[in-house]
Formats: C-alpha cells, sequence, structure tokens
C-alpha cells in the first residue's frame, strides 16, 4: 500500500517534537513493508535520511490564524498525488498551511486521509492578555474552519483519550462530528539503554530540554532553580539563539548563577545520556499535550517534575506543580531522598514500559491505517 505523510517539517530542517515524531512514524510503517513518500515546508525535505521512495518539496507559508494567513501552492500538491497515486494520506499536526491544505485537496481526489494530531493549540494558555489575544485570532479557525476539516477525515489521532485538557479540543469535536478517533500515543526518539544509574551514581543536575520561547517558560524554570541548594547544576538543552534566550542570560547574570547553570544545543550532546544522568527533567511549559522529552525521561527512570498541562498528569513518571514554591520543595525532596526518587523513578519506568514503547506506538499506528481504509471501503 502507498502512503503519502506530510509534516511541514522534519528533522533535517526543524527537531521539534512533531518533526521527530513523524521521521519515527515513517520508519515504522517501512518496517512494515509500506511505500511511503513524504511531503514537506522545506527544501531540506529533498535531503532526508529516511527510508522513502519519494521526497517532495511544497512552498507554504502560514498558520490559518488572522495574524498567520495561510499560501500553499496547491496546484503543485495536487500534482504530487495525481503522481504517486496514494492509497492513504497522513497528515501530521493541525495549524500548518501545508497539512491543512493536503487534507482539502485529498477529500477532493477521494483519497482516505489521517490526521495525526499533536494536539491542538486555540484556547488561551494563561489569564494574560496576549494569550486572549491569540485566542480572539483563532476564533474563526475554532468555529468554521476546524469543523470542517475534521469532517473531511477518515479519522484522526489522539495522544490521550481521557484528558480534559483544552489541547484535545479537536478530539472531542471530532467525537460531535463522528468522525473516527484512534489512540496513536508518543514514544522516545533518542536512542538509551536498560543500564539506568541509580541515584548516587548521577549527577546533581535538573535539566530542561526545549527551544527558548516564552511558551517553554525557562525564564520560570531559572527562578525556581535560584532557591535550590547550592550544590545542584542547571542545563538547558536548546538552541541558543533569539530574544528570549538573550532574556534568560540575562536572568542567569542577574541572579549570580553563572557558575551552576549551562547551556548547550542538541547537536553538542547525547540527550539520552543527560536525561540518565541527571537526577530530575524539568518542564515549565505552560502549554504541552504529550511531550516525547518526559516520556525519554520515564524511559531513563529519571523522575520529571512538570506544569500539570495536557496529559502530563496521566503519565505516571513525575510529579506536578502549579507555584515556584511548590517546584522548589518537590525538587527538594526528590534530590535528598533516594528512597522517594527511587520510588517515582521505577514509576516512571512501568508506565513507560506499560504506555509508551515503540510497540505501542507501531501498533496504535497499524490499528488507525486499518479502520481509516475500512472507512473509506465501508469494510
Amino acid at each position: 500500500m502507498k502512503i503519502a505523510l506530510v509534516s511541514r517539517s522534519w528533522p533535517s530542517d526543524q527537531h521539534s517534537g512533531v518533526s521527530l515524531i513523524a521521521a519515527e512514524h515513517v520508519k515504522i510503517l517501512s518496517e512494515c513493508g509500506y511505500d511511503i513518500s513524504i511531503i514537506g515546508s522545506n527544501k531540506s525535505v529533498l535531503n532526508e535520511v529516511l527510508p522513502v521512495s519519494f521526497r517532495f518539496y511544497i512552498a507554504s507559508r502560514g498558520s490559518g490564524s488572522l495574524y498567520s494567513p495561510k499560501y500553499v501552492d496547491c496546484s503543485s500538491l495536487m500534482c504530487i498525488f495525481l503522481q504517486i497515486k496514494p492509497d492513504l494520506i497522513i497528515v501530521e499536526g493541525w495549524q500548518t498551511a501545508l497539512t491543512e491544505s493536503t487534507i482539502d485537496i485529498s477529500y477532493k481526489m477521494g483519497i482516505p486521509i489521517t490526521m495525526i494530531s499533536h494536539g491542538i493549540s486555540l484556547h488561551p494558555y494563561t489569564d494574560k492578555f496576549i494569550d486572549h489575544l491569540r485566542a480572539i485570532a483563532w476564533l474563526y479557525y475554532k468555529n468554521f474552519k476546524l469543523p470542517k476539516l475534521i469532517s473531511k477525515l477518515s479519522l484522526l489521532t489522539t495522544l490521550d483519550m481521557n484528558s480534559n485538557s483544552n489541547r484535545f479540543y479537536d478530539r472531542e469535536l471530532a467525537k460531535k462530528l463522528k468522525v473516527p478517533i484512534s489512540l496513536l500515543v508518543n514514544h522516545p526518539v533518542s536512542n538509551f539503554n536498560y543500564s539506568l544509574p541509580s541515584f548516587y551514581k548521577r549527577k546533581r543536575q535538573v535539566l530542561v530540554i526545549g527551544y527558548f520561547s516564552r511558551v517553554k517558560n525557562q525564564l520560570f524554570s531559572i527562578d525556581v532553580f535560584a532557591g535550590l541548594p547550592d550544590d545542584l547544576h542547571l542545563r538547558f538543552i536548546g538552541h541558543r539563539k533569539g530574544l528570549y534566550f538573550g532574556k534568560c542570560l540575562a536572568r542567569v547574570e542577574e541572579l549570580g548563577l553563572q557558575n551552576r547553570v549551562s547551556f548547550i544545543q542538541d547537536n553538542e550532546c547525547d540527550i539520552a545520556t543527560e536525561i540518565a544522568s541527571s537526577l530530575i527533567v524539568l518542564c515549565n511549559s505552560i502549554t504541552e499535550a504529550l511531550p516525547v522529552t518526559l516520556i525519554e525521561a520515564m524511559a531513563n527512570g529519571t523522575p520529571f517534575v512538570s506544569e500539570a498541562v495536557g496529559a502530563i498528569p496521566t503519565m505516571g513518571g513525575g510529579i506536578t506543580a502549579r507555584y515556584k514554591n511548590e517546584f522548589q520543595d518537590t525538587i527538594r525532596h526528590l534530590v535528598n531522598n533516594e528512597n522517594y526518587w527511587t520510588c517515582i523513578s521505577e514509576k516512571g519506568v512501568k508506565a513507560y514500559e506499560s504506555s509508551y514503547t515503540k510497540k505501542h506506538t507501531r501498533k496504535n499506528l497499524l490499528d488507525a491505517i486499518e479502520i481509516a481504509i475500512k472507512k473509506k471501503y465501508n469494510m
């Protein structure tokens, strides 16, 4: 069976959760014998090192909000589908011009389409004015465009079936529109082994992973860390660029933490090794769905401390907190209590093995394809 997999970004262009997971889906489908072609919005997709038959670049930009109008070379996209004649089209992620135009075109061409949802971002992240303003800019999309897009799907996948986070608004809308929904979880993308270091063999290190932005909220992570014991080290993994990164550097200097905080990029380290050698992975993002980095923390037996956003409270391998003092108290308790740390570590490994391995992703993905195809041909 021929499958076209469409994602705005791919690992050669951007090391984001969506791009890395999209590449994992390609590998799984290829291993299962499917003939895969990939399409992306950056020319680097033409050099993507993945087991595929064809690679295509389509010029596109925008997200669909009032502040980011969409543009896609739709005629070229349609020509690609006519050329490769896919039996199924899979799109990775909402709110990109390329994936959503793919839905419209494939529907007109009568090709079954599966949306792999990585969560949707339409509601205010916080009570701040800027977040409410952003939500207003998405109102037309939320109330008119999104329902039409979902109604054209053969199937929608979701990262979690039960979370009541508004990041899963698309799942609830699909239920109302009677569009089939299937679970598709994330799994680790970094290599790791099961010889996991015990508490005393790890660095006294707190790890934060992600690109620098207000949404990832690294400034708050620095403020949390400032109140922790002097023998702890804070390490950030993310590209050292942008205005927000500059603000983080300034905050570290302002608080006199230069000797206890370091910044490295993912191409300068082995992420799995960093996770496995740290005592804690810290996540202060103001919005998430099902973060790959926290799944990787569980796989490496590293407890996480996180904001209670998205499906994180259901993951089972860490502790959620809300206020700065809660984060500080939780981290202190973990780093100073071997038995407690070991208990959370073991719970994380068990939760990973029971729900978030590559085997789980493979089964979920193959089940989703089967449902989508059966729906198309009324089987």
